[in-house]
């Protein structure tokens, strides 16, 4: 009989399982449906909701499943391939964050050369590599750069870091202070274009020039947009650091130290790291009004559908000759 604890694991990746899965199917099914959200910055908010899904399909029901067997007994290859698919999204969400950035701080700091930079076939080309990228990361264990293993402690298989400090130094570098290193960057400019960008107003006001007017009008009417998405791309890459840095803290305390975790903070930091794909979901509905109507409204379209009657017990108006 399953322990408490197991079915208490269980129920709450079940939960988080569901609104990962619903709800980045939901977004991508809005962004297709709603032309107004079928912008380039939403491409790259898209690839992030990508990489989350995966996590949903993929990782999310294995782990399920081995946390209810209380073992690993889905055989090596399946421990190989979900391992690799573990890392692969998380590298993904990585880079998915970094590209989010520099697409942010071109299209605030470099606005003028935006459209040429970010046509959609390039917004689909940076795509592409951005995973292209993500699989060179994530397959250097199948060649014996560290290797991919299950872990009890937090029940899944992963690459067994341990077995390459070269490769975890690596991986810490490339996949966490690289993406950081660029994100900083990029919201540092961009903080400071605003700060300019606000100063340049005030003048502009000031000398009534009208010269000055036609520069910073441009900026003016594309601030808000702007605004609005970066606040959703900073909470986005917040949410990320708050999930994600139990689990890289404790990945590098058993790699650098004999420190023993217990199981219930090892398999915490790993069920943390999971919820930020459906946290991910909850940003998007939060900070940004548009998408926040989309969800409402699919909500309440399927409540009435289930409230509604059938059409066999629908009475037929004559004044509008439609059935009501």
């Amino acid at each position: 009989m399953a322990s408490t604890s197991t079915i208490v694991e269980a129920i709450f990746l079940v939960f988080v399982f569901i609104g990962a899965l619903s709800g980045n199917v939901m977004l991508f099914y809005i962004v297709a449906k709603i032309r107004t959200l079928q912008t380039k910055g939403n491409v790259f908010i898209l690839n992030l909701a990508a990489a989350d899904l995966l996590v949903a399909v993929v990782n999310l029901p294995i782990t399920i499943v081995t946390v209810i067997a209380e073992d690993w007994i889905l055989g090596r290859t399946v421990c190989l391939m979900s391992g690799f698919t573990t890392l692969l999204t998380f590298v993904a969400s990585c880079m998915a964050l970094s590209m989010i950035s520099i697409n942010r701080y071109h299209a605030i700091v470099h606005w003028t050369s935006y459209e040429n930079t970010y046509t959609k076939r390039k917004c689909v080309l940076y795509v592409c590599i951005t995973w292209g990228i993500t699989i060179a990361l994530s397959i250097p264990p199948f060649f014996g750069w560290a290797k991919f293993a299950y872990d009890p402690g937090q029940s899944y298989c992963f690459a067994e870091w341990t077995v390459s400090e070269s490769y975890t130094i690596f991986m810490i570098s490339v996949c966490l202070l690289g993406p950081l290193s660029i994100m900083s960057y990029c919201y540092v400019k961009i903080i400071r274009f605003h700060q300019e960008s606000g100063r340049d107003v005030v003048r502009a006001t000031v000398s009534s020039a009208a010269t000055t007017l036609s520069i910073t009008a441009p900026q003016l009417h594309r601030r808000p947009s702007k605004k609005r998405l970066t606040r959703t791309i900073v909470t986005l890459i917040a949410v990320f650091g708050f999930c994600w840095s139990p689990f890289a803290l404790i990945m590098m305390v058993q790699v650098f130290s004999s420190a023993h975790v217990p199981r219930e903070v090892d398999f915490g930091s790993l069920v943390l790291g999971y919820l930020n794909s459906f946290l991910n979901v909850i940003v998007y509905n939060v900070t940004n009004r548009k998408i926040r109507q989309e969800f409402k409204n699919l909500f309440l379209n399927v409540f009435r559908k289930k409230t509604q009657p059938d059409s066999v017990d629908r009475s037929y108006s004559v004044s509008t000759g439609n059935y009501i």
